[in-house]
C-alpha cells in the first residue's frame, strides 16, 4: 500500500534476504501493510551476489519453501541440495582413500543451494508488485528511535537517509534492521556481543560448475552413492584440523568456494586474497586447487573476513524496533544456519508486528520471544566454540554429526515445522527437556574435545559413512514433515529428548570401549545399562572404532 507523507507501519533498513523476506512473510498475510525497504544497492542485483548464505538447511528451507510460499522458484529458478556432504583426507591421499561422511539418498525434508541474487531480485520484484515501496540505491543516515509513554503512546520513529544527492525522511511505527553487517542499530544503542568464537572467512566464486565428482574415477568411490553423479549438488565440506573449505554449486552456473579457518592453526594472512588462497588450497586441498586452477579467470569476486562470528546483547524491543539477519547475529557458516536464525528472528518480528497491529501490548511478548531466539543461538554456539581443531579428526567428527544433527532436528527444527516457537506457553511447558537438551549437549561438545586431546590424529581410513543408513537419522528428519496437535507434538519432543539420551549413552559406552582413557571423565554421560536401541552399529563399524 502507497504510504502517505511518508508514514509507514513497517521500515526495513536493508534489502537483502533478511529484508525482503520479511517483507513478504508480512504482506502474504497482512497486504494492506504500509512497508518501506531501505537499500543501498540499485535492484536488480548481480544475481551471483557476493554473500554468505547460498547453502540452506531445513528450517531456512521450509520458511522459504512453504512459509513464504516460494517452492516453485526454489525449484525452476534454484538447485536442490543433496544434503551437507564432508571429505576427511591427508593432502596426499585421493577422494577414494579418505572418509566420506553424507547420504547415498536425499533426506525428505528438502533444502536448496541459493544464488542469493537471483532470491533477491525475485522477492524485490515481488514486493514492489505487492504494494511495498523499495527505496534502491539509498543510504540511511540517521535513525531517531521513540519510546513509549507512561500512557503507552508511542510517536513513529523517523530516518533520515540520502538518496540522489539529498537527505530525505520517512516515519515509521517500526524499525527493522536487517543492514546485514553494517548492523546500523547495532552499532547504534551499542548492542554487540563477543562471541568467544574468533573465525576468519575467505570466499569466491568461479564461473563454472565445479564437480566433486570428477575428482577421482575409482570405480568404487564412484559408485558408492548410486550410478548418476551428484555429489556435486551437495553443499561440500573439505575437512581438516582447524579448517573446512566449502564447495556451493549456483543455478546461474558458478561455484561458490570459501575457506573458513581458526586463525590459531591458519591465520587469515595466509588466504585474505585470491592467490594466497590459491596457494593455501595447493598445500591443504591440492585437488580442490587443481579443479579450480583453469579457471583462473573465470574468478568473479573475493571477499576475506576477520571474525565472521557476531553477537548481540538484544534483538527485540517493545519500543517497535528489531535486528535480523547479520544484522542481529551470525554463528558460523558450517551447517548453514543463516537462513535458520532468518526463519527464526523474522517470524518473531511478524508475531510482534502483528500482536501490536491487533492492539495488542507487547511488552511482555518481545523480551519472552527474545529469550527464546538468544537460547537457541547460544545452545547452536556450543555447536562451534572451540571445535575447529577436531575438524581434521573423521572418527570424532562422523559421531559428533550424528549428534548435532539429532540436536537439530529433534529440537528447534520440530518446533519451527509446528510454528511453536512464537507460542511461549508451549515453549515453558517443555523447559525442563530443553534445559536437559543443553546440558546434554554441552557434555557432549565437552567430550569431543577431550576425546580430541586424546586422540589427536587426522588419519582418514578409506570409508563411506552413509546418513541414509542410520535410521535415527532418517527418522528425525522424516518427522518433520509431520504436522501434530500439542500433546502430540510435547510427546513426540520428550521422545527426541530420549532419543539424544540413548545417543550419548550408546556414543561414550563404545568410544570408552575403544578408547579406554576417556572413562574416568564419563561418569555423569555413562549409563550402567546398555541404551534400549543401538542406533550406530553400523557407523562404528565404517570407523572402526
Amino acid at each position: 500500500m502507497i504510504a502517505k507523507n511518508n508514514q509507514y507501519d513497517v521500515a526495513i533498513l536493508g534489502g537483502g534476504l533478511a529484508g525482503l523476506t520479511l517483507a513478504r512473510q508480512l504482506l502474504l498475510k497482512h497486504p494492506k501493510l504500509r512497508i518501506a525497504v531501505i537499500e543501498k544497492r540499485s535492484f536488480p542485483v548481480n544475481e551471483t551476489t557476493h554473500k554468505v548464505g547460498e547453502s540452506t538447511v531445513e528450517i531456512g528451507a521450509h520458511y522459504f519453501g512453504e512459509e513464504l510460499r516460494l517452492k516453485k522458484h526454489l525449484i525452476d529458478q534454484q538447485l536442490p541440495k543433496f544434503g551437507l556432504r564432508f571429505f576427511f583426507k591427508s593432502p596426499r591421499q585421493t577422494m577414494a582413500e579418505g572418509t566420506e561422511v553424507g547420504g547415498s539418498e536425499f533426506f525428505a525434508a528438502p533444502s536448496y543451494q541459493v544464488d542469493r541474487g537471483r532470491l533477491e531480485n525475485y522477492l524485490a520484484d515481488h514486493a514492489a508488485q505487492t504494494g511495498a515501496t523499495i527505496l534502491s540505491a539509498c543510504r540511511v543516515r540517521e535513525i531517531k528511535l521513540t519510546t513509549a509513554d507512561t500512557d503507552g503512546a508511542q510517536p513513529p520513529h523517523t530516518i533520515t537517509y540520502h538518496h540522489n544527492g539529498s537527505l530525505q525522511t520517512l516515519n515509521s511505527r517500526w524499525v527493522i534492521d536487517a543492514s546485514g553487517r553494517a548492523s546500523f542499530l547495532k552499532r547504534k544503542l551499542d548492542l554487540a556481543e563477543d562471541l568467544q568464537h574468533d573465525i576468519n572467512a575467505a570466499w569466491f566464486r568461479i564461473n563454472t560448475n565445479i564437480q566433486i565428482d570428477q575428482w577421482c574415477d575409482d570405480a568404487d568411490w564412484q559408485s558408492a552413492i548410486g550410478k548418476v553423479a551428484r555429489r556435486w549438488l551437495s553443499t561440500n565440506h573439505l575437512m581438516g584440523e582447524g579448517y573446512w573449505v566449502w564447495l556451493i554449486p549456483l543455478a546461474t552456473g558458478s561455484t561458490s568456494i570459501g575457506i573458513v579457518a581458526d586463525p590459531e592453526i591458519h591465520p587469515l594472512q595466509d588466504f585474505n586474497s585470491f592467490e594466497k588462497s590459491m596457494r593455501w588450497l595447493t598445500k591443504h586441498e591440492p585437488e580442490c586447487a587443481a579443479a579450480i586452477e583453469p579457471h583462473r579467470a573465470g574468478m568473479q569476486d573475493f571477499l576475506a573476513v576477520r571474525k565472521i562470528s557476531r553477537g548481540t546483547k538484544q534483538v527485540f524491543s517493545s519500543n517497535r524496533w528489531g535486528l535480523t539477519g547479520e544484522a542481529a547475529a551470525l554463528l558460523d557458516p558450517f551447517y548453514s544456519p543463516g537462513s535458520d536464525f532468518i526463519a527464526i528472528g523474522n517470524t518473531m518480528i511478524a508475531k510482534l508486528i502483528e500482536e501490536d497491529l491487533a492492539g495488542k501490548p507487547v511488552g511482555q511478548l518481545a523480551p519472552t520471544l527474545q529469550s527464546v531466539f538468544l537460547t537457541l543461538f547460544q545452545n547452536n554456539l556450543l555447536t562451534y566454540r572451540d571445535q575447529y581443531p577436531i575438524f581434521g579428526n573423521p572418527r570424532i567428527m562422523a559421531l559428533k554429526f550424528v549428534w548435532d544433527y539429532a540436536i537439530y532436528w529433534g529440537f528447534p527444527a520440530l518446533l519451527y515445522f509446528n510454528e511453536k516457537l512464537t507460542d511461549p506457553s508451549f515453549i515453558q511447558s517443555l523447559s525442563k527437556g530443553i534445559e536437559e537438551m543443553r546440558d546434554m549437549n554441552l557434555k557432549m561438545q565437552e567430550f569431543f574435545r577431550h576425546w580430541y586431546n586424546i586422540e589427536k590424529t587426522d588419519h582418514a581410513d578409506a570409508a563411506f559413512v552413509d546418513q541414509n543408513e542410520i535410521e535415527i537419522m532418517t527418522r528425525l528428519n522424516r518427522e518433520l514433515k509431520e504436522r501434530l496437535g500439542d500433546a502430540d507434538l510435547r510427546k513426540r519432543f520428550f521422545g527426541n529428548v530420549q532419543i539424544c539420551r540413548d545417543l550419548m549413552c550408546e556414543i561414550t559406552q563404545r568410544v570408552a570401549r575403544y578408547q579406554p582413557e576417556l572413562k574416568p571423565g564419563l561418569s555423569d554421560m555413562m549409563s550402567d545399562t546398555t541404551p534400549e536401541k543401538n542406533h550406530l552399529c553400523g557407523i562404528f563399524s565404517a570407523l572402526k572404532i
